[in-house]
This record gives structure tokens, sequence and C-alpha cells, in this order.
């Protein structure tokens, strides 16, 4: 199986050749293993040069000796030396599924496949780590016509094919159905360290709902209570929570999320447990101390929205406290804010321990925080100016005293930055509330109507 990818290269021809050529990555060890006799006789050959005996390097409509000079001098003939320089590709394969020979023969047969035709190519095999792998730097500027090599999504889909052609010729596995998007660096990352992300909140609902759901239509009827919007049928299913721009489909979470598998575990699952469990009421607001109402902290007065208690009852949602609580919000608005965890932590600190309430409160520490700082970053600056004329023994005194007011200044940049924190944070929250309240709302609708008919 081969993954290839290609870039262009803008900074300096004579770099990335280097890069390809490197004889740390590409020295050929069998030369190196084999024994006086075979050496003898292998230098004896005066067909071969010393280069291409030790390395696995090969150049196509070039030396690899002196490519950079020979693609330079393409460029010079056709009056093209600006833009992209050239263009670096790569052909990596699984570990221990080829030798380095085949692996580099594979590269030769690409690149003449694709390239061989009108540019000049250097192909090295990098033997430095667990995966063979092919490097390529093409000419940008043709030796035939002086076109310039066009990097489209065409082009890279055919190196794709013919690396694969390339792997079925060789009796390499081959990824027959790719996946065509894949998951952003960040939410990859984010999954990495296992943060709650936007993703794998919805797969969390959505094991919630089948988990309560006899039925598709339940199934839909329970993420929508939650405050989902569901779009679509089957194939293009998708849904969304209300403060995301995008809706997301069913199998883009996942395989086992599509659509036609949850239906298949919904109808395997069938019986009383499932019933039961569909009779549970959904948990939108953790039960608090009857100063932290919901109805107090949403309420018209400036009295009841407290910043604190806002963060007080944030934290009994997140079941942050009291400790060993074990029962968290099932609002899927709120169980975002986990990721935040520890900032809303801090920030619930921070503000205790200046017993701030109300939004004109948090202003006026962060004034004075900011004027805090900067009369201490005036100070270090004072002091900077002092060691500049300062003799060797004064200048060791000043410099201990810098080191203090830095370290003043550190822990003074986390107040002033939780204060502006908290600022942003608390509105986003409130709308989380907000919000939430509203899905309450419609449940305890809906309940009341169900009790009606009865």
């Amino acid at each position: 199986m081969a993954i290839t990818k290609i870039w262009p290269v803008k900074d300096s021809l004579n770099r990335v050749i280097e890069y390809a050529k490197n004889v740390d990555k590409t020295e050929n060890p069998d030369f190196l293993n084999a024994d006086l006799y075979q050496v003898l006789h292998y230098a004896a050959d005066e067909n071969k040069t010393r280069f291409e005996r030790q390395y696995y390097v090969t150049g196509i409509n070039c030396a690899v000796e002196t490519a950079g000079q020979q693609m330079q001098i393409t460029k010079e003939r056709f009056g093209k030396t600006g833009g992209t320089l050239a263009h670096h590709a790569c052909q990596s394969f699984k570990p221990d599924e080829l030798t380095p020979k085949a692996c580099h023969a594979i590269g030769v047969k690409l690149a003449q496949k694709m390239w061989g035709d009108k540019y000049e190519v250097i192909v090295s095999t990098h033997l430095n780590t667990n995966c063979l792998h092919n490097h390529f730097v093409i000419n940008s500027v043709s030796f035939i016509d002086g076109k310039k090599y066009n990097e489209r999504k065409a082009e890279y889909q055919r190196m794709r094919d013919t690396s694969d052609a390339l792997c079925r010729e060789y009796h390499l596995s081959v990824i027959e159905n790719p996946t065509k998007r894949k998951r952003s660096q960040g939410l990859y990352q984010a999954e990495k360290r296992g943060e709650l992300t936007r993703y794998a909140l919805y797969r969390s609902d959505i094991d919630e709902a089948i988990e309560r759901s006899m039925t598709m239509k339940e199934f839909y009827d329970y993420l929508r209570r939650k405050g989902y919007q569901i779009k679509g049928k089957v194939d293009s299913c998708a849904l969304k929570l209300p403060h995301y721009p995008r809706f997301t489909r069913f199998k883009t979470l996942g395989e086992a999320y599509s659509v036609l598998q949850i239906q298949d575990q919904i109808y395997r699952q069938r019986g009383p447990e499932v019933r039961e469990k569909s009779k549970e009421p959904i948990l939108f607001f953790v039960p608090t101390p009857k100063k932290l109402q919901i109805e107090d902290i949403l309420g018209f007065g400036e009295e009841y929205r407290k910043l604190r208690n806002l963060y007080r009852f944030f934290c009994y949602q997140l079941g942050i406290y009291p400790k060993n609580k074990g029962q968290v919000s099932m609002s899927p608005i709120i169980k975002e804010e986990v990721r935040r965890m520890e900032e809303i932590s801090q920030q619930t600190i921070f503000l205790c321990k200046h017993q701030i309430d109300t939004y004109e409160q948090l202003k006026e520490k962060q004034k004075e925080i900011q004027t805090e700082m900067d009369g201490l970053l005036n100070q270090r600056k004072k002091l900077t100016n002092k060691m500049r004329r300062a003799g060797p023994e004064e200048k060791e005194v000043l410099r201990q005293e810098k080191m203090a007011l830095t370290k003043q200044i550190t822990e003074i940049r986390k107040d002033l930055r939780l204060a502006f924190g908290v600022e942003k944070r608390s509105l986003d929250m409130m709308k989380s509330l907000e919000i939430t309240r509203e899905m309450l709302n419609k449940e305890m609708q809906k309940n009341k109507e169900k009790q009606r008919y009865r």
C-alpha cells in the first residue's frame, strides 16, 4: 500500500534536491555489507558511477550530481526563473511490505510514467524510517516546451492511480475505497488528547438516543428533545445543535453512525429494558441549592445576574462540585463546556477571590489590574536601562530586582487574562443556559400535552 503527496517548492531548488539525495537516508545497506571480493568486483565495473552503486538515487532526464544546475539551465533557457521552482512529491509504503530495491524500482517507474516525457526528476528512496518512502523532485519547467507543471487536483489523482497500479503490479496492498474527506488536524489532535469535541459530543448523544429508543422515530424524537435539529433522509441525514452554523451528516461521525447502522442497532436491542429507559426524563439541569436556581440566574433584575452565581451554577452542571457528585447535565449545550472545565474552574476562583458579582465590578477590576501591570512594566523598563550603564556588581543586583518584577508581572498577567476571559465566557454561558431552558420548557409542555390526552 502506498500513500502519495505532492507540494510546490518556492524557496530553494538546491535545498530540496540535497534533502532528497541525503546520504544518511539513501545509503544502500547491501553495498556496505558485501564482502571484499564483491566490493572489488563491483568497483571494477566502470560503466557505473560510485554514487549509483552506493545509494538509491536516480536521475530522470538529468544527472544526479548536476541535477540542480541542469534544472536551472532549463529555467533560464525559457525565461521562467521565478515563482514555483520545483515540485516535491512523496510515495510512502507500509512497514516491511517490500525491499529497498523494489521500493526504488517502483519510484523510478512512477516518475517515468508521471513526468519522464517532459521534466527533469530526481528519485531517491529514503531508508531511515520504518516506512520505506520515495522522494521526487520535479523541475517546475519542462525541458521540452518550457511549460510549467500544473499541480492540480486531477494531476494528484493521476499520481495516486499510477502508484496504485504499480502496487498491484508488484503484488502490494492497495486502498481500494479511500475516504475522500478526513478530519482536520485540530479535530484529530483534540480527540487524541481525549477532549470532548463536537463529533465526540454528537456520538455520545446518539449512543444515548439509541439506548432509549425502540424505533427510528423515537430515536429522532429523542435527539430533537435534546435540542438537535435534523434534516435529510438515510444517506444524507444530518444533525446539528442550534449554535452551530452547519449540519454534520451521521455517516461523517464514523461507519457505526450511519443511519442504516443505527437502525440495525435499535432493532436488535428491542426489549422491556429499552422501553423503561425511553420513559426516563432528560436531565437538562442538575439540581442545585435554592440560592442557585435557574430562574434566579436568568432573572431580569440586576441583583439576580451575579457572575459568581452564574459560575457556581455551571460548576454544579458540569459536576465540578460538590465533589464525588457524579451527576452532570444531559444538555448537549452545557456538556460542551466540559472542554473548558479548567478555564471555568479558574475563572470561578478568580470571581470568588475578588468578590465580583456584577459586570461593573468586573470592569473596575480589569482597569485596576491593567494599571498595576503598566506600573510594573514601566519599573522593569527603567531597570533595564539602568543595567546598560551599571557595573558588574550593581548589574547583578538590578538583574535580581528585574527577575522579581517579571515574576510579579507573570502572575498579574494571568489575572488580567482571567478578568477578560470572564467577560466573554459569561456571555456564552448565559446564552447556553437560555437555549437549554428553552429546550426544557418545550419538553415540559410536551409532557403536559401527553398527560392531557391520556
